[in-house]
């Protein structure tokens, strides 16, 4: 973490216990994102005076590149955490699902950037004088035209409905179509990146 843990206790006694149950949670914290920049703890007792029955409140401001997961919990009704460390830890473990969800889409959206145009094979057709062409869907759901020429490092024949392939994509007279079409080695594409090409076109049904 670049920056040293802020924590701060309000009309809760600071333990030493307590302390250390707060930087092990943010010791987790720094195993789901690898790049934590600072994190602000601050437990309070809102039910001062109460000799039982008391409600903690924990947030969190953890500090991420370009963003900041904030953590504002506070039980109520029949959720009452009348436990102070229960309430550090429940504050962690929400903190912790957060983070790993931001890490889940930052890493899909750079996958989504770093990989080069591709899409799926969704129809291979031949015409009555025998010239042959296809149809490919890009990511984005449209149908992408190209003729058996355009096909490189393969053979048209190689092709199957279905295979994943990245293309150049250029105008057309009648619309995009690939002036390039080269198969995709499944290992070169990510499982998020296969699951977000659709099999299935909603125009054709194929």
């Amino acid at each position: 973490m670049d920056v040293p843990p802020e924590i701060a206790f309000r009309r809760v006694e600071p333990t030493d216990a307590l302390k250390d149950r707060v930087l092990d949670g943010i010791a987790d914290l720094e195993e789901v994102h690898e790049r934590l920049v600072s994190c602000r703890v601050m437990v309070e007792d809102t039910t001062p005076g109460r000799s039982s029955g008391k409600i903690f409140r924990v947030r969190l401001d953890i500090g991420v590149p370009n963003r900041t997961v904030v953590v504002d919990f506070k039980p109520d009704g029949g959720d009452e955490v009348r436990d102070v460390q229960q309430a550090i830890k429940q504050a962690f473990d929400i903190g912790r699902r957060r983070l790993d969800q931001l890490r889940d889409r930052d890493r899909e959206r750079s996958m989504g950037r770093d990989l080069p145009p591709h899409g799926r094979v969704i129809k291979l057709l031949t015409t009555e004088t025998g010239d042959r062409y296809g149809f490919l869907l890009s990511r984005d759901g449209r149908e992408i035209y190209f003729h058996e020429n355009a096909v490189a490092d393969a053979d048209y024949d190689d092709l199957e409905v279905g295979t994943e392939v990245r293309y150049t994509e250029r105008r057309g007279d009648e619309g995009p179509q690939a002036s390039a079409v080269i198969p995709l080695d499944p290992a070169e594409v990510g499982p998020r990146q296969q699951d977000s090409v659709p099999l299935r076109s909603p125009d054709t049904g194929d």
